[in-house]
């Protein structure tokens, strides 16, 4: 039976000479597998332009419960992109984010709030033309909230430390020493609080930039048992030198 679903594309695997495996997280089913045979042929009519990170696509599955990969029947581009794969920042933004999400989105089962935030998310940084150097805190300080892991904004804010274990705020280090500290911590509590037409508001150099990446990335790595490493981002220390 042929089922129709929106899917964001993860990652994308060669297989065989001319085939893809590509990973998506579908707004009804979680994540799945699809194999799509043929996408990488000298064809007119090969597909490998749509399988790029974060794309959004229409799909009609032969969707069958328990099976590793999914054979699909029809894809399309739901929301074709007016900056993103052009952008050079934009489109390092969109690879982190998917590697991001490719190791962090393992659940095969629906969350349609989540798939609603994503497509949402993904289309504001194809238009924003403003603070897109600062849009990946910002996602990823969103994106916790769907994994179930967020922190909670606390009053005031000024010299608290961020205890990277728990996700909670405390006017003294921890004594594990796993934390940010008073300065890092301001800055979190503001990406926490604003909205993203708001990211321009955010004057931020580049080491705090970096230290402030690293230390959510480490807030990651203690939440979401076996993560695994994220490496892309050096790529956004380079890129927002």
């Amino acid at each position: 039976m042929i089922e129709k679903t929106l899917g964001i594309v993860l990652k994308q695997i060669k297989y065989g000479e001319t085939s893809l495996i590509v990973h998506l997280y579908t707004r009804r089913w979680g994540r799945i597998g699809i194999m799509v045979p043929g996408a990488r042929s000298s064809s007119k009519n090969r597909k490998a332009y749509l399988f790029q990170p974060l794309t959004i696509l229409e799909l009609d599955i032969y969707h069958k419960a328990n099976r590793d990969l999914q054979n699909i029947k029809e894809v399309k581009n739901h929301s074709p992109f007016m900056h993103l794969t052009g952008d050079p920042v934009k489109s390092s933004v969109a690879l982190f984010l998917a590697d991001v999400l490719s190791k962090a989105l393992r659940e095969e089962e629906p969350n349609e709030e989540l798939f609603d935030f994503l497509d949402n998310h993904i289309q504001l940084l194809d238009v924003a033309d403003q603070g897109i150097g600062n849009f990946h805190l910002y996602f990823l300080l969103r994106l916790s909230r769907h994994l179930g892991f967020n922190p909670e904004v606390p009053p005031g804010g000024a010299g608290l430390w961020f205890d990277l274990t728990l996700g909670t705020f405390s006017p003294a280090p921890p004594p594990h020493g796993l934390c940010l500290p008073p300065e890092l911590t301001s800055l979190l509590i503001r990406f926490l609080s604003v909205q993203a037409s708001e990211l321009s508001t955010i004057i931020i150099d580049r080491q705090k930039r970096i230290d402030l990446l690293d230390g959510i990335l480490r807030y990651y790595y203690q939440h979401l048992e076996g993560l695994g490493e994220i490496k892309s981002h050096k790529v956004l220390h380079a890129l927002f030198d």
